[in-house]
């Protein structure tokens, strides 16, 4: 990837193209986005450091690579406004969910010399970065911008699949198409019922709670897009009837109180899944996982640490004032913060060193204490260094032997880097338990 591209987002003044943006200007690509209102691209162009214009034509015309990024419903038009334009040896692509119309459309409207890539990325605009992330790829006419994006997405650890068109949106139509339908049912069900949400958790399973969450999840979430992946995928509709015929035979087998017509159902359904210990497996670490973090941080009360919000990205490191299955509470550096449990990952103490060690610097601290002269120093050095994970380094720096110190002892200064205050009493008292004293 030594010459990077200039690549224009059209429509990368929403949510998921200005993740897009960041990330491409991250790795030093010129970016321009475009948008219809000029007050949120010029908003979005200046805190994303990038470059804005409402003209898609002129920014497909002047870049490497195109990227189509908007609503599933207006990708095609948007396709045969700005294809025409685009210079010979660029890259048009689309990151839509939906692959067979999009295709087709760059296809026949890009001219023969342009490449042409579908592209779907499997994730939404909240992610923090694409390590480990899936992205669809659906090349149609390749060459060095297709390399170079199939190259960025592995560099950033990001799980490349390459499907092609028809293929990839039948799949989805069970991917998505059956898993939002179903989700959303659900929850319209509960809704219908007028059953309290929060009521039906107090008597929950583990898996009735994770359940809970998935669906929020998807209702929480734009409504118009998923809208779109059920309306313009073109194989969700028999997905559907599928699903919907499976429910009328599975309530027909209750309701005439067929217990092995039931057993039958449940069992044959098991057997789609071709290692269902692994599957056991999985969900019993989803299980364990809401109340691990949970019991972790009850145990740090009164204890320094750090915490990583999922989607912004923030660290945030203080002394845990208090915990509850909501809202942790930190006091970090005099300011009490309260954040979502949801919302937060517990990171290590490796990580939480690092961060500190980046953001607050490293402390100096020089202490001479007298030991017999058959101690060795650079040993005792090494000895103290390890005692505590928030000492960085620990060197001798003097060794002296005067009148002030008594015969058969000697002067040790050992200069420490670390990362806490309070290491420095730590540290005083260290040397004083191995039998120094202090100048």
């Amino acid at each position: 990837m030594d010459e990077m591209p200039r690549i224009a987002i059209i429509g990368g003044t929403g949510e998921f193209g200005q993740l897009f943006a960041r990330i491409f200007k991250e790795a030093m690509c010129s970016v321009v986005v475009t948008g219809r209102s000029k007050e949120k691209g010029e908003r979005a162009a200046r805190t994303l450091g990038v470059e804005y214009t409402n003209n898609n034509t002129l920014a497909a015309s002047e870049a490497d690579i195109v990227i189509i990024c908007v609503s599933i419903e207006n990708t095609t038009a948007v396709i045969e406004e700005v294809a025409p334009h685009i210079r010979p040896g660029s890259l048009l692509t689309d990151f839509t969910s939906v692959k067979m119309e999009p295709v087709q459309a760059m296809a026949k409207h890009a001219s023969e010399d342009v490449e042409v890539l579908g592209t779907h990325p499997m994730f939404g605009p909240r992610v923090s970065g694409l390590e480990g992330q899936i992205v669809i790829l659906t090349p149609i006419r390749g060459g060095k911008w297709t390399d170079f994006l199939k190259d960025f997405f592995k560099a950033k650890k990001a799980r490349i699949f390459i499907s092609k068109p028809e293929e990839h949106d039948r799949v989805m139509a069970v991917v998505q198409g059956l898993t939002h339908f179903a989700y959303i049912t659900t929850a319209s069900t509960i809704r219908r019922l007028g059953y309290d949400v929060e009521e039906t958790r107090r008597y929950a399973s583990p898996v009735y709670e994770l359940m809970l969450d998935f669906i929020a999840r998807i209702v929480g979430q734009n409504p118009q897009l998923y809208a779109q992946i059920q309306i313009h995928n073109p194989f969700v509709s028999e997905v559907h009837t599928a699903f919907i015929g499976e429910a009328e035979k599975l309530k027909s087998i209750v309701a005439g109180k067929d217990a092995s017509g039931f057993e039958k159902t449940m069992t044959s359904s098991a057997r789609i899944f071709k290692d269902v210990d692994s599957s056991m497996g999985k969900s019993d670490k989803a299980i364990s996982a809401l109340t691990l973090e949970l019991k972790r941080l009850k145990e740090s009360v009164g204890f320094e640490v750090a915490v990583r919000h999922i989607y912004s990205g923030a660290v945030h490191v203080g002394l845990v004032l208090s915990v509850d299955p909501e809202i942790l509470v930190l006091d970090c550096q005099g300011k009490k913060t309260r954040l979502k449990l949801s919302n937060i990952e517990l990171l290590d103490d490796e990580a939480r060193f690092n961060w500190k060690k980046e953001q607050m610097g490293l402390r100096k601290m020089d202490f001479s204490f007298v030991f017999p002269e058959d101690v060795d120093e650079a040993l005792l050095a090494e000895l103290v260094a390890g005692f505590r994970a928030t000492i960085v380094s620990c060197e001798v720096v003097d060794v002296f032997r005067g009148d002030q110190i008594p015969s058969g002892f000697k002067s040790i200064t050992l200069r420490f880097e670390t990362l806490e205050s309070g290491d420095a009493d730590f540290i005083k008292r260290v040397l004083s338990g191995l039998g120094g004293k202090a100048r």
